[in-house]
């Protein structure tokens, strides 16, 4: 299988590149805005691109409402998570599998631009529409993040037509009996169409061993992928670095970086260090990240959101960070920073974790809060034992 160091090389000798993402800065003020991994890569992606003399825009959903408009970014629609509208629940199948005012937005952009090549970074709600109107549109077209998988996260193994029957409807959350064999059957739809414009007119990225074995098993052709792990770089701020450091004190610090979210894990992380408390009261936790499950807790701090360009200073500073992801996750950024800054991580063994981490952190048995505490307090040991 080819590889390639970055997106950037892959796309460096473009006339004019399209990239097609559901959420892409600039963002409404005072909205809640999903930022980081495939988000942060992309906007990376595009200042290096434009830097670099590459004619380049932007397809892409508003957030919630009216995103701030800028050149060369154009919303086709208003991104809402399922999770805030119960209207866009039950009209999931036609926001997400073929919305035809998306498809006519994205078709007239193009014939507009004339892109000679489209990175589909995909286009939730609206995520097929969009890349027909690619193949229609004959343009190269390489996939970066799009999952065969109605599910925002896709299982650790591949799914038969059996098993998509059968379990999607669960994954998805729908309890009424006549519509969980329906969501069986359109996901298995989905898989076929996707995989036939995907085997036929598309680039494939993957990101780890993890993820190409993932799409092999839904039948997307070996040769028509490339490994491609995930670039997004940070850098230090001394300032920020030496408040960190009197905010340390003599504390043993654990990290967390990224959203605050179920996936995530986050709500387990917090159960998980009120046990470590009881026992290593020289433990601190430090949050950086934004979500709904923030919770005021002894011995945590948050830091916030931090940006891209002080990020290094939270991994040389912490001492430990904590990967308490409990969804399969092709190339979590945060693993990667931490191998990096050469810090002992701690995690569960989902998704490309294992083959990333190798010896070089702790995994915990089992997706439990005490198999998480048991793996924080075993890093913290051998912390002294250097």
């Amino acid at each position: 299988m080819k590889s390639v160091s970055s997106l950037f090389e892959l796309l460096k000798n473009q006339k004019k590149v399209c990239i097609m993402i559901t959420n892409f800065p600039p963002y409404p003020e005072n909205t809640e805005a999903f930022r980081g991994g495939v988000t942060e890569v992309h906007e990376q992606l595009y200042n290096q691109l434009i830097k670099n003399g590459v004619d380049t825009f932007v397809i892409s959903f508003s957030l919630y409402g009216r995103s701030p408009h800028k050149d060369g970014i154009y919303r086709v629609g208003t991104y809402i998570p399922y999770s805030k509208s119960k209207v866009r629940r039950l009209i999931f199948p036609f926001l997400e599998f073929f919305n035809p005012l998306i498809f006519v937005n994205v078709m007239r952009i193009l014939i507009r631009e004339k892109p000679s090549c489209v990175e589909y970074a995909s286009l939730l709600q609206g995520s097929v529409a969009p890349l027909v109107a690619s193949v229609l549109f004959r343009t190269r077209i390489i996939v970066r993040n799009d999952w065969l998988c109605p599910n925002l996260y896709a299982k650790s193994q591949s799914c038969s037509d059996a098993q998509r029957l059968r379990e999607c409807a669960e994954c998805l959350g729908i309890k009424n009996p006549f519509l969980r064999p329906v969501a069986g059957l359109y996901s298995i739809i989905i898989l076929k169409f996707k995989r036939f414009l995907w085997n036929r007119y598309c680039t494939v990225i993957v990101q780890s061993s993890y993820h190409r074995n993932l799409l092999e098993g839904w039948g997307i052709l070996p040769e028509k992928m490339i490994l491609i792990p995930p670039t997004s770089d940070i850098f230090e701020d001394p300032l920020y670095t030496g408040e960190l450091v009197k905010l340390k004190k003599d504390k043993i610090i654990l990290a967390y970086i990224g959203r605050l979210t179920v996936e995530k894990g986050f709500d387990m992380l917090l159960e998980s260090f009120k046990m470590v408390m009881q026992k290593r009261q020289d433990a601190a936790l430090w949050v950086a990240g934004t979500g709904d499950l923030k919770r005021d807790m002894h011995g945590v701090e948050y830091l916030g959101w931090v940006e891209k360009d002080r990020l290094g200073s939270v991994y040389k500073v912490a001492d430990i960070i904590v990967a308490p992801t409990v969804v399969p996750e092709a190339h979590p950024a945060t693993v990667d920073d931490a191998l990096k800054y050469k810090k002992p991580v701690v995690a569960f063994k989902v998704g490309a974790l294992e083959e990333m981490i190798g010896n070089r952190g702790i995994f915990c048995n089992g997706l439990s809060p005490e198999s998480l505490y048991e793996g924080m307090i075993k890093a913290i040991d051998s912390l002294g034992e250097k």
